[in-house]
């Protein structure tokens, strides 16, 4: 009775050992591959986005804001954003505005497949209604070292200078390049100091000309994290949405 008992536990034991192992070797999320979608365009609001015609976020992105990572298939894929684009007219010597929903942009995108690494993408909506792009960016989502975190610039402002970034009143920008990065130019992520616990920062995005500050982004970046930062509006305001004037927005992305 106990060499059978022996035996059952055994074979029991080599049959969980071999489940976890096999568990052990997939990878994470193989054969599929993930986007992300930010809503840049001063122009229009609420904007939804349909990854081979099925619509993937459940609240609509409205300017500024950014969607999660949603999973995609890899191969040709075809992604379109829809948003709300708003008119103004005269009744009699009211100005009235109409608010209807269209077609943002369509496009077809080459998504690749890796199955150690997940590839990762951001797809940026971007420039006036009236003249819509979407940029794709590959995204290397490698963690930062001990001690360390990323920090990416994204220049989505369709009539701002070229910029570059800096640590407070540092002389020294923080991404290479000398002549700056211009409307639909995008950085890598470039390692900054950063505590387990965070480290402030007050980052400076200047005028790569002028050495103006144009807008001021506070990030508390948390060692092995990864943070984008996305100049997005309007220098010059558009008369229907005065408010969505040049400004940043701050995405972790992961």
């Amino acid at each position: 009775m106990y060499t059978m008992k022996k035996n059952i536990f055994l074979y029991f034991s080599t049959v969980l050992l071999i489940l976890f192992t096999g568990c052990a070797k997939d990878p994470e999320n193989l054969g599929f591959s993930k986007i992300m979608v930010v809503n840049t365009t001063p122009n229009r609001t609420n904007v939804d986005v349909f990854l081979d015609g099925t619509k993937a976020n459940i609240t609509p992105l409205t300017f500024g804001a950014n969607s999660i990572y949603y999973g995609i298939t890899p191969g040709s894929r075809s992604i379109a954003v829809m948003g709300n684009v708003t008119s103004s007219y005269l009744v009699g010597n009211t100005v009235a505005t109409s608010t209807t929903t269209t077609l943002f942009q369509r496009g077809n995108f080459d998504i690749k497949r890796n199955d150690a690494v997940t590839p990762s993408y951001t797809l940026v909506a971007t420039n006036r209604a009236e003249t819509p792009e979407l940029i794709l960016i590959e995204d290397d989502l490698t963690v930062p070292a001990v001690g360390k975190a990323g920090l990416r610039l994204i220049h989505a402002s369709p009539d701002a200078p070229r910029v570059n970034a800096f640590i407070g009143t540092a002389t020294t920008p923080i991404f290479a390049g000398g002549t700056g990065f211009g409307f639909k130019d995008y950085t890598g992520f470039t390692p900054i100091d950063a505590l387990s616990t965070g480290t402030s920062y007050s980052i400076q995005i200047r005028n790569n000309t002028t050495g103006s500050v144009l807008r001021t982004q506070t990030l508390t970046a948390v060692s092995g994290k990864l943070y984008t930062i996305v100049l997005r509006g309007l220098v010059t305001a558009d008369p229907i949405f005065p408010s969505n004037t040049l400004s940043s927005t701050l995405i972790g992305n992961n």
